[in-house]
């Protein structure tokens, strides 16, 4: 080696430290070495606030609870005999005591089961609208309580029979998507009273506006996801979802098709009928011959169309105009 092609001992050493920074920095973004293997750095996760349900579950779950909301509407408008207006806000993914921590206590809790699926869920109306549908029943033109308080046994009783045309909706609206009974257990006064998991697990709660005239209140359904999960429902919605957006898009697309398609003419020919002759019997054709055809005076005649035999027609005449009917397909 020349001496212009020598590498000098501080070149040397500033390819080593730079070799020696790389080396480093792989190590910090991959994680550090402890006994000549690598040991990757721990992250913090909140497992407590982990989503539970996929997102096309939870889309699928809106579905529903925009049709328990509509479905809702017309059943407890027609028993209070009053406009009752229910729309669906939110579906939020929470663990069950920030549910308790989010709901009025005293507030009017139903505790229903869900047969087949496990465990129970949860129908919540704020105080303001359960007050308002005992005082319509027993009469009233709907007051309130101007304290919140509980709900004694006569009123609970009271309640219970709105509650339970609320919960036909619900099964109404999950037919669609899993078979579900919905039956009322018991009421109670507060969210916490009803346990119907730990304070950790993760529910799904589907929250309402309800409106009953001047009156404006909150309304949710709470389920715990364990239960969606080992009923199968996560599943059996997430199937049904994608298959409800395959219908919708080959449904759209035969829309585009035909509307694509209509202008476009097409040739129809009928045909009467058809006789064999003779090269001989052709040149001596003149006007006036009568040829016989194969075909029956009162028989179908066939309608070809682009040369496709398509239909069965009968001849008539329309106006001055010779015209056939169709019958059938062929």
């Amino acid at each position: 080696m020349s001496e212009e092609q020598a590498v000098t001992q501080d070149e040397l050493a500033s390819l080593l430290s730079s070799l020696a920074a790389a080396k480093g920095g792989e190590k910090g973004r991959g994680g550090r070495r402890a006994g000549g293997r690598q040991v990757h750095e721990a992250r913090v996760h909140d497992f407590a606030r982990s989503e539970a349900l996929p997102r096309t579950t939870v889309q699928a779950l809106e579905g529903v609870y925009s049709s328990f909301a509509r479905g809702a509407q017309a059943a407890l408008s027609a028993y209070l005999r009053t406009p009752f207006q229910a729309a669906m806000l939110s579906l939020d993914q929470l663990t069950y005591d920030q549910f308790v921590r989010s709901v009025p206590d005293p507030t009017v809790i139903a505790v229903f089961s869900v047969a087949p699926l496990p465990g129970r869920a949860i129908l919540e109306l704020n105080p303001a609208i359960g007050f308002w549908i005992v005082d319509r029943m027993l009469g009233g033109e709907g007051d309130i309580a101007k304290t919140p308080r509980p709900l004694t046994d006569m009123e609970k009783a009271l309640i219970e029979r709105p509650v339970s045309r609320l919960l036909d909706e619900l099964r109404t609206a999950w037919e669609d998507f899993h078979h579900i009974e919905p039956e009322l257990v018991e009421m109670v006064d507060s969210a916490g009273a009803a346990e119907i998991a730990k304070a950790t697990d993760a529910v799904a709660v589907a929250s309402f506006e309800v409106t009953i005239g001047s009156l404006a209140g909150m309304a949710s359904i709470c389920f715990p996801a364990i239960s969606l999960k080992l009923g199968g429902v996560g599943a059996a919605l997430s199937e049904d979802s994608t298959a409800q957006a395959s219908l919708r898009d080959a449904a759209s697309l035969r829309q585009s098709l035909a509307a694509a398609l209509s202008p476009v003419a097409v040739s129809c020919a009928v045909r009467l009928g058809t006789v064999r002759v003779s090269a001989a019997e052709l040149t001596d054709l003149e006007k006036g011959d009568v040829l016989c055809l194969d075909g029956p005076i009162d028989g179908a005649l066939e309608m070809s169309v682009e040369a496709v035999p398509k239909f069965q027609c009968r001849p008539l005449r329309s106006e001055e105009k010779l015209a056939v009917e169709i019958v059938a397909d062929t």
